[in-house]
């Protein structure tokens, strides 16, 4: 089993540290699935009762110039699938903001395996460069165990809707949660969404116009003023937003009546987060 990446590109390097720092932020364990071709994270508390289900889907080709792996392989390709801390890993990756020119990643097995993180950062005396380590524990999963951890898949969405203004629905929300323990999405295909929060006292809506509408679930149904609604957990609604550390310029909201509600942000091609948040009965 081999892995070893590097990232080149200091924007690149703050926006996976991001990342992680937003995991950091949900889970204690997160578990990394490393392919030929793509990188992904999973976060979920094994109760599910605290946070939501979150995933980050990454382009290797995109973030690293340089990429070698060998793992299990099975129908899908060969495989690594490892458990770590992402509070760990978010603290190994702060030397980023060192001035960092460049970070390469290894799977080594010291006493027991660590994900080494090697970053070359130019001192601020001499303008030299030098390197940090960090050897970050982790733990291998066997391949009798993956089916545990299923790469999560997005859903099938009745309606989706593009909202433009990410830090407006973040702090909008965290208020919202304080007045009740659900909040209601209510979205159409002419681009509104609606957020609204109910207790004994009074009913708050919060009304969006022109939304852009993606795309459809049935595409037979294009045309046709759609509407659709599902009541979440405010508080996990608000811990996943409250949570994400990475540029929010673009929200995807994929709405299904009653069921769940499928968040994705695009950090940029090839790099986005995904969350889950199930339905609850009102």
């Amino acid at each position: 089993m081999k892995f070893c990446a590097k990232i080149d590109d200091g924007q690149y390097m703050r926006e996976f540290q991001n990342i992680v720092l937003t995991l950091s932020k949900l889970t204690k364990e997160c578990v990394i699935i490393i392919k030929k071709d793509k990188v992904h994270f999973i976060a979920n508390e094994e109760s599910g009762a605290a946070a939501p289900l979150v995933w980050v889907e990454i382009d290797a080709k995109l973030y690293f110039t340089n990429y070698i792996m060998e793992g299990h392989s099975d129908e899908n390709g060969s495989t690594i699938m490892l458990a770590v801390s992402p509070i760990h890993f978010s603290r190994a990756l702060s030397s980023f903001k060192l001035n960092a020119r460049n970070c390469k990643f290894k799977l080594i097995h010291l006493q027991f395996p660590c994900l080494r993180t090697e970053t070359e950062v130019l001192s601020q005396s001499s303008g030299e460069p030098r390197q940090i380590v960090h050897d970050v524990p982790v733990t291998l999963i066997p391949r009798n165990e993956w089916d545990y951890y299923d790469l999560p898949q997005i859903p099938r969405a009745k309606l989706i809707v593009k909202v433009r203004s990410n830090n407006l629905l973040r702090g909008l929300i965290d208020k919202l949660k304080n007045i009740s323990p659900t909040l209601i999405f209510a979205a159409n295909s002419l681009g509104d969404l609606n957020l609204v929060a109910k207790n004994e006292m009074a009913t708050l809506t919060t009304c969006f116009k022109n939304l852009e509408v993606r795309n459809l679930d049935d595409e037979s149904q294009q045309g046709e003023d759609i509407k659709v609604e599902c009541s979440v957990d405010s508080k996990k609604t608000s811990l996943f937003f409250t949570a994400l550390q990475v540029p929010t310029s673009e929200l995807s909201c994929g709405i299904d009546d009653d069921r769940l509600i499928h968040m994705e942000i695009n950090i940029r091609g090839g790099v986005s987060v995904h969350s889950i948040l199930p339905s609850v009965c009102v």
